[in-house]
């Protein structure tokens, strides 16, 4: 009987530890600029094959969750995702699944059990940063100019847990503080 115990035991401390983040917990994920620019009129003001691998690695047999611009531009390379787009005119179609909000979106996601990245615009990450537990941010480095930005988010809310500076980026991983 005891040996029955230690299989959920096992579980939780395999699965839920610290060392290891709660995969239904919610993980904004983005490239950005100093200044927070994150798109133009036509995609990203940059290209920086390395970084856009990194995000690849991260969000790879994940759920994505994106607006429908975002999907339009990233789509075709995250074929190993579930890919969840919010919109309010888009139907479902091969490699995605079309939810009319963000909450929606979100009750989707938890009920596939993978770790939940969002994946921009603007206006998602606005409405998701509230709810976030992580932060995946890549700073590109240079000028650049653009029409979306990443949200302001209060920084005294986040610590840092994982920082690597690249050539042509630097990585920082964030996680809310527990006092929410």
């Amino acid at each position: 009987m005891p040996f029955i115990v230690l299989i959920p035991i096992q579980f939780y401390l395999t699965y839920m530890s610290a060392e290891k983040s709660n995969p239904l917990s919610i993980n904004l994920i983005s490239a950005m600029s100093s200044t927070r620019v994150i798109g133009t009129q036509d995609g990203m003001p940059w290209e920086v094959p390395e970084e856009y691998q990194q995000y690849l690695g991260f969000v790879g047999g994940q759920t994505v969750i994106m607006g429908r611009r975002s999907y339009e531009i990233f789509g075709p390379d995250l074929t190993t995702t579930h890919n969840l787009v919010i919109s309010r005119s888009l139907e479902a179609g091969p490699g995605y699944e079309v939810s009319r909000s963000l909450e929606e979106a979100l009750e989707s996601a938890r009920n596939l059990g993978k770790k939940i990245f969002v994946a921009g615009g603007a206006s998602i990450y606005a409405q998701a940063l509230p709810l976030a537990d992580q932060m995946y941010l890549s700073i590109i480095k240079g000028e650049f100019e653009g029409i979306a930005f990443f949200p302001e988010f209060e920084r005294g809310n986040w610590e840092i847990v994982e920082q690597k500076d690249h050539p042509r980026f630097t990585f920082f991983r964030y996680r809310r503080k527990e006092s929410r």
